[in-house]
């Protein structure tokens, strides 16, 4: 229970900056006089509805204690519920006409269908019990997640067969691109793969890091590019990857190349949105990274600006937790030890690096003591 109340804390925290742009949008439409509404929602909400379908949902996955096989398999149904309804919604809003469904479109506020949506997906992610149970009761989730394409709208693939066309057309001039600017206008209207595309990459990631380990470095090599594109790298890493991205860099054998490249180039904002468990999974890999490569890559730039990321961030918590992570290496429990006594010294990855380099130095005896200590009773 404890571990669960963690996990959706966790979860709030992940969500707080989309919760705060999607007030700051509604805002925004509200100033623009956005006048397009949904259905009026009943009372009881219309059965199918947004508003029921979306409810049964978080009952589901959000539920506080076991959820059954029956509930689970509930769960594709009503997600393409969801898909069809966004659809009606938004072919509505661009058409400007509502057919007989658009009364089950009944949620209050859209973006809220998004942000609920994410939440679920934060929290399967970060309880990969939850998801394995899921996947056995449910396997149709999967034709959903991947075999299914997301809902992108005839608006924006009209938009988009526009564009080709134009820039295919050597005679095109500055009237044609206008029109493609309205055009465009128009098709950005159209979010309902934005609403469900958050799950989605949620779950997609959840993947990820559950058949890093089975898969190996066939899955790393199928990564590479997230490694090319720094700005897929931080959605990637805000949405849980961060610690297998860090797992390549110490195992894969693309450590020291792309692997490499794509630590040394992670941009900082990168670190922002983690969790205790994505932390506890950074350390873990630079644990790896140490028995792997040996203590001479600890005393390194990037090492240590690593570490500098993570503790400028999120305080000595993270090191602290770490420190018992392995009784063998125990860089982190030297860190920790280190850092707890003079926290206000380790401000820039300079200073982490001195201290990386006086790791090197500690004797192999007072090592396996420390090591000793950190191990439990029983592994004593």
């Amino acid at each position: 229970m404890a571990a669960d109340y963690a996990v959706r804390a966790q979860v709030e925290a992940r969500l707080a900056s989309a919760r705060i742009g999607t007030v700051m949008q509604s805002v925004t439409l509200s100033m623009l006089g956005n006048t397009f509404t949904s259905a009026p929602l009943q009372s009881p909400p219309i059965a199918t509805g947004m508003t029921e379908t979306m409810k049964k949902l978080k009952e589901i996955v959000l539920k506080r204690g076991a959820v059954s096989q029956a509930e689970f398999t509930q769960v594709p149904g009503l997600l393409r519920r969801l898909r069809h309804l966004l659809r009606i919604y938004y072919d509505a809003k661009l058409s400007g006409r509502k057919p007989v469904e658009f009364k089950f479109c009944d949620a209050a506020d859209l973006s809220d269908v998004g942000l609920d949506l994410h939440e679920m997906g934060i929290y399967l992610q970060l309880s990969p019990a939850r998801l394995r149970a899921l996947l056995r009761s449910a396997p149709d989730i999967e034709k959903f997640l991947i075999d299914e394409p997301l809902d992108i709208g005839k608006w924006r693939l009209d938009a988009q067969r526009a564009t080709d066309a134009v820039n295919a057309d050597p005679e095109s001039d500055d009237d044609d691109r206008m029109g493609l600017i309205d055009l465009e206008d128009t098709s950005s209207d159209d979010l309902a793969a934005y609403q469900m595309v958050y799950f989605i990459a949620d779950l997609l990631v959840a993947f990820l890091v559950m058949w890093r380990t089975a898969l190996g470095d066939s899955l790393t090599d199928a990564m590479r590019p997230i490694y090319w594109n720094q700005d897929v790298m931080v959605h990637f890493a805000h949405a849980g990857g961060l610690p297998a991205l860090f797992g390549d860099w110490a195992q894969s054998v693309a450590k020291d190349g792309a692997c490499k490249k794509a630590i040394e180039t992670l941009p900082s904002r990168a670190w922002e949105c983690q969790t205790e468990t994505s932390l506890q999974g950074v350390l873990s890999a630079l644990i790896s990274k140490v028995e792997v490569d040996g203590d001479d890559v600890a005393a390194t730039p990037v090492y240590a600006r690593i570490l500098h990321e993570m503790y400028s961030r999120y305080g000595l918590g993270p090191f602290e937790k770490g420190s018992t992570l392995s009784s063998d290496t125990i860089l982190i429990y030297f860190l920790y030890r280190r850092i707890s006594c003079k926290p206000g010294t380790y401000t820039t990855p300079g200073a982490f690096l001195t201290l990386l380099k006086k790791y090197k130095n500690v004797p192999r005896a007072t090592r396996r003591r420390h090591g000793w200590m950190i191990l439990s009773i029983s592994g004593r």
